[in-house]
């Protein structure tokens, strides 16, 4: 009989335009098969109907912890401790290379980190079982609005930073995008 599964949250958070799905999407290249199964959560798949959104000087406010829909992400992370399917959630994909790194991000670098998430793996004691990690990605993942109930569930907290001049611009340059400013 093999053994559960080990299970790891990973929150990556900060800012929007900070790179938090960039590199979420990578991850899934860097841990080697079949040693893991990444299952990522975009936490803007869980945000309330519109109509019940916060509104903030006459506008709806997307960009508040209010804004999501807590208890659904909450039960979608249960269901996938539980080992169940997961709404929104993607397993194990591959980012697309071919496009010649949008983002900057290079081949090499992933075929860097793969090898020495391996060996690094290699060293750690956990035999054949399967490592099952769960990647959230979003904003607003640890501030104080936050539900406590939400934020004592992850077991890495990751949060990106990025200068608010080049997180402006990157957020600018994307499409469907209005801020409060």
């Amino acid at each position: 009989m093999s053994s559960p599964p080990t299970l790891l949250i990973v929150a990556i958070s900060g800012l929007s335009s900070t790179g938090k799905s960039t590199i979420a999407s990578y991850l899934p290249s860097v841990f080697p098969s079949p040693f893991y199964q990444l299952t990522i959560l975009h936490v803007d798949d869980f945000y309330k109907p519109q109509a019940g959104l916060p509104h903030r000087e006459g506008l709806l406010d997307w960009d508040c912890a209010g804004s999501i829909d807590w208890p659904r992400l909450e039960d979608a992370v249960k269901k996938w401790k539980e080992g169940e399917d997961v709404e929104h959630g993607i397993v194990n994909p591959q980012p697309d290379f071919a496009t010649g790194g949008e983002h900057g991000i290079k081949q090499a670098l992933v075929q860097d980190l793969r090898d020495e998430t391996s060996r690094a793996t290699k060293l750690m004691v956990w035999g054949t079982r399967l490592q099952r990690i769960l990647i959230l990605d979003g904003f607003l993942l640890f501030t104080p609005s936050t539900p406590v109930s939400f934020r004592s569930i992850l077991d890495l907290k990751i949060l990106l930073r990025a200068p608010y001049a080049e997180a402006k611009r990157r957020r600018e340059a994307r499409s469907g995008y209005q801020t409060m400013e």
